[in-house]
């Protein structure tokens, strides 16, 4: 599986696919993300907690969005099935976060039983309207 033809069939998918505005859908996560604060009284790793509860949700969701519009696309779109895990990490990273954000993302840190990977964003558009109290500087 090419790393060349995952970006291209994520070029496709992203030309085809309805747009939401880029401001507004990051404005409406940077509002999830103040009232998380707001809810949760500044605990950071219950927020943390929280988001990735809900990014989970959210990915589970591109996922099959992406597999539906890839399988009723043209051919020119075929993504080749994957053969483990990695194969995995690599159409969601280059042609998912395409398809869906209009960027890619680079993938690494592999568990030892290969079932886990990080996925690293470079530019996160949904940070743009994003800014932590100054009481939670420097928190990660």
């Amino acid at each position: 599986m090419s790393k060349t033809n995952l970006t291209a069939a994520g070029h496709t998918l992203w030309s085809k696919i309805p747009k939401a505005n880029a401001e507004l859908f990051a404005l409406t996560y940077g509002s999830l993300v103040t009232e998380l604060l707001r809810d949760y009284d500044d605990d950071i790793p219950e927020i943390n907690t929280q988001l990735e509860r809900i990014g989970r949700s959210i990915g589970i969701r591109c996922v099959d969005e992406l597999l539906s519009k890839a399988d009723s696309s043209s051919p020119a779109i075929h993504i080749p099935t994957c053969r483990d895990m990695k194969d995995t990490a690599e159409v969601v990273a280059k042609v998912g976060f395409r398809m869906f954000l209009g960027m890619s993302c680079e993938v690494g840190n592999f568990s030892a039983d290969g079932r886990a990977f990080s996925l690293f964003l470079y530019e996160n558009p949904l940070s743009i309207f994003v800014e932590l109290p100054e009481s939670n500087n420097g928190v990660e």
